[in-house]
């Protein structure tokens, strides 16, 4: 049993579907499958009943949850240990006081050092507000219900998020890329135009595309795409990017670690590129002084990315 497989776990239990487990965590269904077969065979059990309809936990199943999500917490705060020792408290006439904590979940596909990056924003914010917040990435599947649960203070999206109870407050806009295999057309350009696009098939995610109002069904509207490809599995966005020339429309920010390896990312640049919003998406009930205060804070974050990206 390895940490991993323990995560691997507890995305299941949470999205309910080995699918939807596979697509949070950027891995194939068989790789989920193998983990929780092993974990199974590790403790001599069945954690979840499989059916037609997705898969239901056990007994077995929701009592190791219960064990298993603090430990999957715990380990990424031991991985995101600062051995520059950042000081977590704030001082106050009464003494030392915890820092104020949120959690903010990213409803976009996993990246190559998404961990580093959020380290990274974290430090930064921990720095300007003296708000320690905790950054993830959260599949769509789940997003609202974590939200509404309280096991996320806020959601962050690339695109409008429209839902009765929820509040979406824009923070700024972003430029818009395509990503692509290395060695596409397009891939060495330094930018492309709209009038690329119809070249090249573009992908359809089923779960971030359906999500809310994503950058692929803003440039979708004008009606500027070409032959579109529905990818419904991270088994598939391999060979649609490779052997298909396809791309994604994709958001660019200014900082290392959102391109895999083999792959870029290329501005899109001319008369119709389009810049999208970024929302931060809170429930409507009343918020925290830290929330309102990480939001301002981020807001001119954002502005600053934007222009940026720009230069």
């Amino acid at each position: 049993m390895n940490i991993k497989q323990v995560g691997y776990f507890v995305a299941v239990f949470e999205t309910k579907s080995f699918t939807a487990a596979a697509q949070q965590r950027n891995v194939t269904v068989q790789a989920i499958s193998k983990s929780i077969s092993e974990l199974e065979q590790f403790f001599n059990v069945q954690f979840f009943e499989r059916g037609s309809s997705g898969v239901r936990p056990t007994q077995a199943g929701r009592s190791f949850y219960a064990k298993a999500r603090p430990a999957v917490e715990a380990y990424r705060e031991v991985e995101n240990f600062d051995p520059s020792g950042c000081d977590l408290t704030v001082s106050s006439a009464s003494g030392p006081q915890a820092m104020p904590e949120l959690s903010i979940g990213l409803c976009a596909p996993a990246f190559d050092n998404e961990d580093k990056l959020y380290k990274g924003l974290s430090a930064l914010i921990m720095r300007g507000v003296r708000v320690r917040v905790k950054f993830c990435t959260v599949h769509p599947g789940v997003a609202q219900q974590e939200l509404e649960q309280g096991g996320l203070d806020a959601l962050l999206t690339v695109g409008t998020y429209d839902n009765t109870n929820d509040d979406c407050e824009q923070l700024g806009t972003l430029p818009t890329g395509i990503f692509v295999a290395a060695d596409h057309p397009l891939g060495k350009r330094p930018f492309v135009t709209v009038a690329d696009l119809s070249s090249y098939p573009v992908g359809q995610s089923t779960a971030f595309d359906s999500f809310n109002n994503s950058i692929f069904w803003q440039y979708n509207s004008h009606d500027v795409l070409g032959e579109t490809r529905v990818i419904d599995s991270p088994a598939q966005v391999g060979a649609f990017l490779t052997a298909e020339r396809g791309y994604f429309l994709n958001a660019i920010l200014p900082v290392p670690g959102q391109v895999a390896s083999g792959f870029e990312i290329v501005p899109i640049v001319g008369e119709g590129a389009l810049t999208v919003p970024v929302c931060l998406v809170s429930l409507k009930d009343e918020k925290s002084q830290a929330y309102h205060v990480v939001e301002n804070y981020l807001i001119r974050m954002v502005g600053c990315a934007n222009g940026s990206a720009a230069r």
